[in-house]
């Protein structure tokens, strides 16, 4: 309070080691009427529910993979709508945690399987959506009246063993 900054850049990627309390950073500083550069209190919390940033894309009709929620203690079924590949992953970590090269599943036995590792690994309730093969883009955007997109780039995965898919997984190499 008694430096008065113009403006904080918004860095933080967690606090006190917990990815999800982001969002309640950036509510104190709406709070303090801090202008702050990075997402608002609303769009973090709705991104930090995989399934809910899907559900809220498909209403705006953008096009996303099939997916089912698997919650922690329940029994693991699958939707018969949701074909496989799937990717298995946590509903909320972000970064990769959990991910790795079994994470991409193509039967029951082996969805089961991930979803509880993801469960007993990250303490949280596990997504699964159909794998789709393809690059992976980033393509960042700033503004809030008028958004100004910069140079998308592309995550290039190296030394990749033969016929493995091009996922981001917790043990990345380039």
């Amino acid at each position: 309070m008694e430096h008065k900054p113009q403006i904080a850049f918004n860095l933080l990627e967690e606090f006190h080691g917990y990815p999800l309390y982001d969002q309640h950073v950036v509510s104190y500083l709406e709070l303090m009427k801090q202008p702050y550069t990075g997402c608002n209190p609303r769009g973090l919390t709705i991104s930090h529910d995989k399934a809910l940033s899907k559900m809220v894309l498909a209403y705006h009709h953008i096009h996303v993979p099939a997916f089912n929620v698997f919650h922690m203690n329940r029994k693991v079924q699958r939707s018969k709508r949701l074909k496989f590949p799937l990717l298995v992953k946590s509903i909320s970590e972000e970064g990769s945690v959990g991910i790795a090269q079994a994470s991409i599943v193509n039967d029951d036995a082996k969805l089961a399987e991930r979803v509880e590792f993801i469960h007993r690994q990250t303490k949280t309730h596990a997504i699964a959506e159909q794998y789709i093969a393809g690059r992976e883009i980033y393509v960042s955007v700033i503004g809030n009246q008028r958004l100004q997109t910069y140079t998308p780039w592309e995550l290039v995965i190296e030394k990749l063993p033969e016929g493995a898919p091009n996922i981001a997984t917790s043990k990345l190499q380039n």
